[in-house]
Protein backbone atom coordinates (compact mmCIF):
# COMPACT_ATOMS: atom_id res chain seq x y z
CA UNK A 1 0.00 0.00 0.00
CA UNK A 2 2.79 2.47 0.55
CA UNK A 3 4.22 2.15 -2.83
CA UNK A 4 0.79 2.54 -4.32
CA UNK A 5 0.57 5.74 -2.26
CA UNK A 6 4.17 7.01 -3.33
CA UNK A 7 3.38 6.02 -6.99
CA UNK A 8 0.04 8.20 -7.11
CA UNK A 9 1.73 11.15 -5.51
CA UNK A 10 4.31 10.93 -8.17
CA UNK A 11 1.55 11.18 -10.55
CA UNK A 12 -0.30 14.06 -8.59
CA UNK A 13 3.18 15.92 -8.55
CA UNK A 14 3.52 16.28 -12.49
CA UNK A 15 4.20 19.01 -13.87
CA UNK A 16 0.83 20.37 -14.02
CA UNK A 17 1.50 23.80 -15.56
CA UNK A 18 4.02 24.53 -18.36
CA UNK A 19 7.12 26.29 -17.93
CA UNK A 20 6.71 29.39 -16.05
CA UNK A 21 8.25 31.37 -18.29
CA UNK A 22 5.74 30.71 -21.14
CA UNK A 23 2.83 30.91 -18.49
CA UNK A 24 0.71 33.92 -20.79
CA UNK A 25 0.01 31.31 -23.56
CA UNK A 26 -1.87 29.07 -21.21
CA UNK A 27 -3.92 32.18 -19.84
CA UNK A 28 -5.10 34.06 -22.84
CA UNK A 29 -8.10 32.86 -24.30
CA UNK A 30 -7.04 33.66 -27.57
CA UNK A 31 -4.31 30.40 -27.04
CA UNK A 32 -7.12 28.20 -25.72
CA UNK A 33 -7.23 26.14 -28.92
CA UNK A 34 -3.33 25.75 -29.43
CA UNK A 35 -2.82 22.37 -29.30
CA UNK A 36 0.37 22.98 -27.14
CA UNK A 37 -1.77 24.66 -24.71
CA UNK A 38 -3.83 22.07 -24.75
CA UNK A 39 -1.57 19.50 -23.73
CA UNK A 40 0.18 21.96 -21.26
CA UNK A 41 -3.02 22.10 -19.37
CA UNK A 42 -4.10 18.46 -19.60
CA UNK A 43 -1.15 16.04 -20.06
CA UNK A 44 -0.09 15.83 -16.58
CA UNK A 45 -3.77 14.18 -15.06
CA UNK A 46 -3.96 11.54 -18.17
CA UNK A 47 -2.19 7.91 -18.72
CA UNK A 48 -1.88 6.80 -22.06
CA UNK A 49 -2.37 3.38 -23.60
CA UNK A 50 -0.13 2.21 -26.00
CA UNK A 51 -1.74 0.09 -28.65
CA UNK A 52 0.60 -2.90 -29.33
CA UNK A 53 3.42 -1.27 -27.33
CA UNK A 54 4.74 -4.74 -25.90
CA UNK A 55 8.05 -5.21 -23.51
CA UNK A 56 10.14 -2.72 -26.03
CA UNK A 57 8.42 -0.35 -27.75
CA UNK A 58 10.54 2.40 -30.20
CA UNK A 59 10.82 6.13 -30.14
CA UNK A 60 8.55 6.19 -32.66
CA UNK A 61 5.96 3.84 -31.36
CA UNK A 62 5.44 6.09 -28.13
CA UNK A 63 6.15 9.19 -29.42
CA UNK A 64 2.93 8.51 -32.00
CA UNK A 65 1.03 6.98 -29.01
CA UNK A 66 1.21 10.49 -27.11
CA UNK A 67 0.60 12.14 -30.17
CA UNK A 68 -2.78 10.21 -30.93
CA UNK A 69 -4.18 11.45 -27.93
CA UNK A 70 -2.35 14.98 -27.67
CA UNK A 71 -1.91 15.95 -32.06
CA UNK A 72 0.45 18.29 -32.01
CA UNK A 73 1.29 20.14 -35.53
CA UNK A 74 4.88 19.91 -35.28
CA UNK A 75 5.40 15.84 -33.53
CA UNK A 76 2.75 14.73 -36.66
CA UNK A 77 5.30 16.17 -39.02
CA UNK A 78 8.11 13.74 -38.10
CA UNK A 79 5.70 10.93 -37.31
CA UNK A 80 4.85 11.52 -41.10
CA UNK A 81 8.64 10.73 -41.79
CA UNK A 82 9.25 8.15 -39.64
CA UNK A 83 6.68 6.24 -41.50
CA UNK A 84 9.13 5.44 -43.78
CA UNK A 85 11.12 2.76 -42.04
CA UNK A 86 14.58 4.19 -43.88
CA UNK A 87 14.20 7.38 -42.95
CA UNK A 88 17.26 8.83 -40.49
CA UNK A 89 17.38 12.46 -41.31
CA UNK A 90 16.57 15.54 -43.86
CA UNK A 91 18.44 18.59 -43.46
CA UNK A 92 16.73 22.15 -44.75
CA UNK A 93 20.15 24.34 -45.50
CA UNK A 94 17.83 27.48 -46.18
CA UNK A 95 16.49 27.17 -42.90
CA UNK A 96 19.70 25.70 -40.82
CA UNK A 97 17.00 23.09 -39.78
CA UNK A 98 16.93 19.11 -39.23
CA UNK A 99 14.77 16.54 -38.75
CA UNK A 100 16.29 13.32 -37.23
CA UNK A 101 14.35 10.08 -36.39
CA UNK A 102 17.03 7.79 -34.94
CA UNK A 103 15.93 4.44 -33.98
CA UNK A 104 18.84 3.12 -32.58
CA UNK A 105 19.54 5.81 -29.51
CA UNK A 106 16.00 5.99 -28.94
CA UNK A 107 15.69 9.78 -30.18
CA UNK A 108 13.49 12.35 -32.69
CA UNK A 109 13.60 15.83 -33.04
CA UNK A 110 12.36 18.57 -35.64
CA UNK A 111 15.24 21.33 -34.93
CA UNK A 112 13.83 24.82 -36.20
CA UNK A 113 17.43 25.84 -36.78
CA UNK A 114 16.63 29.11 -34.90
CA UNK A 115 14.00 30.19 -37.35
CA UNK A 116 10.17 30.93 -35.92
CA UNK A 117 8.83 27.48 -36.75
CA UNK A 118 8.17 25.34 -33.69
CA UNK A 119 10.31 22.86 -32.43
CA UNK A 120 10.19 19.16 -31.01
CA UNK A 121 12.45 16.68 -29.36
CA UNK A 122 11.70 12.62 -28.04
CA UNK A 123 13.90 10.16 -26.15
CA UNK A 124 13.18 6.66 -24.31
CA UNK A 125 15.74 5.18 -21.93
CA UNK A 126 15.37 1.59 -20.66
CA UNK A 127 14.87 0.94 -16.61
CA UNK A 128 16.03 -1.14 -14.64
CA UNK A 129 12.78 -3.06 -13.95
CA UNK A 130 11.75 -3.59 -17.30
CA UNK A 131 9.64 -0.16 -18.00
CA UNK A 132 10.85 2.78 -20.02
CA UNK A 133 11.26 6.14 -19.26
CA UNK A 134 9.62 8.14 -22.34
CA UNK A 135 10.28 12.01 -22.75
CA UNK A 136 8.86 14.51 -25.52
CA UNK A 137 9.62 18.47 -25.41
CA UNK A 138 7.56 20.88 -28.03
CA UNK A 139 8.30 24.18 -28.14
CA UNK A 140 7.34 27.33 -30.56
CA UNK A 141 9.79 30.74 -30.10
CA UNK A 142 6.54 33.15 -31.47
CA UNK A 143 2.72 33.44 -31.67
CA UNK A 144 2.86 32.69 -28.93
CA UNK A 145 6.32 31.77 -26.96
CA UNK A 146 5.83 28.59 -25.64
CA UNK A 147 7.40 25.41 -24.39
CA UNK A 148 6.70 22.15 -22.57
CA UNK A 149 8.31 19.20 -21.24
CA UNK A 150 6.53 16.00 -20.35
CA UNK A 151 7.73 12.66 -18.67
CA UNK A 152 5.93 8.90 -18.82
CA UNK A 153 6.81 5.70 -17.05
CA UNK A 154 5.54 3.08 -19.60
CA UNK A 155 4.72 -0.02 -17.80
CA UNK A 156 4.82 -3.02 -20.46
CA UNK A 157 2.65 -5.06 -18.47
CA UNK A 158 -0.48 -2.51 -19.09
CA UNK A 159 0.76 -0.94 -21.88
CA UNK A 160 0.70 2.28 -20.43
CA UNK A 161 2.48 5.79 -20.29
CA UNK A 162 1.99 7.22 -17.09
CA UNK A 163 3.10 10.93 -16.19
CA UNK A 164 5.42 11.32 -13.86
CA UNK A 165 7.82 13.92 -12.21
CA UNK A 166 10.90 15.29 -13.63
CA UNK A 167 14.24 17.79 -13.13
CA UNK A 168 11.34 20.28 -14.73
CA UNK A 169 9.64 20.25 -12.01
CA UNK A 170 12.08 21.02 -9.14
CA UNK A 171 14.32 23.30 -10.81
CA UNK A 172 14.89 26.94 -9.53
CA UNK A 173 16.75 29.04 -12.16
CA UNK A 174 18.93 32.03 -11.59
CA UNK A 175 18.79 33.24 -14.82
CA UNK A 176 16.00 34.89 -17.16
CA UNK A 177 16.74 32.58 -19.77
CA UNK A 178 17.10 28.68 -20.45
CA UNK A 179 17.14 25.47 -22.13
CA UNK A 180 15.98 21.78 -21.66
CA UNK A 181 17.89 19.17 -23.84
CA UNK A 182 17.02 15.33 -24.64
CA UNK A 183 20.05 13.44 -25.30
CA UNK A 184 20.87 11.82 -28.79
CA UNK A 185 23.34 10.26 -27.30
CA UNK A 186 24.00 8.84 -23.60
CA UNK A 187 21.39 9.67 -21.00
CA UNK A 188 22.60 12.66 -19.44
CA UNK A 189 19.24 15.51 -19.00
CA UNK A 190 20.63 18.90 -19.71
CA UNK A 191 18.96 22.43 -18.04
CA UNK A 192 21.30 25.25 -19.72
CA UNK A 193 21.19 28.78 -18.11
CA UNK A 194 21.89 31.22 -20.32
CA UNK A 195 23.71 34.25 -17.93
CA UNK A 196 23.51 37.49 -20.94
CA UNK A 197 26.12 39.72 -18.45
CA UNK A 198 28.81 37.16 -18.96
CA UNK A 199 30.79 35.19 -21.13
CA UNK A 200 29.25 31.84 -19.46
CA UNK A 201 26.35 29.64 -19.64
CA UNK A 202 26.20 26.84 -16.49
CA UNK A 203 24.63 22.77 -18.01
CA UNK A 204 23.06 21.96 -15.04
CA UNK A 205 23.81 17.62 -15.84
CA UNK A 206 20.92 15.13 -14.63
CA UNK A 207 22.18 11.54 -15.00
CA UNK A 208 19.68 8.76 -15.09
CA UNK A 209 19.47 6.12 -12.31
CA UNK A 210 17.81 3.52 -13.75
CA UNK A 211 14.46 4.94 -13.59
CA UNK A 212 14.88 8.52 -13.12
CA UNK A 213 16.99 11.50 -13.30
CA UNK A 214 19.07 12.34 -10.39
CA UNK A 215 21.09 15.89 -10.56
CA UNK A 216 24.52 14.78 -10.40
CA UNK A 217 26.89 18.13 -11.65
CA UNK A 218 27.55 21.82 -13.14
CA UNK A 219 29.80 22.49 -15.70
CA UNK A 220 30.52 25.91 -17.14
CA UNK A 221 30.58 26.57 -20.77
CA UNK A 222 32.88 29.57 -21.90
CA UNK A 223 31.12 31.51 -24.91
CA UNK A 224 33.32 31.65 -28.04
CA UNK A 225 34.35 35.04 -28.84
Amino acid sequence: MILGVAFFTLQANAQMKPDKRYAPAYTYDSYEDMDMVKCGKGWATRPIKVKGGGKAPDIVTLTKAFNDVWKIYVVSGILKQAKNPKFTSQKYPEYDSEDIVDRPNGYMCVDSGGTDSDYMESCVWRCDNGHRLFAILMGGPTDPEIELVCFYDYDPDTETMTPVVSPVDTFKPKAEYYSYDLPRKGKDFIITEYFLDTDSNTEHVYTFDGQKHVYAFDRVIKEKK
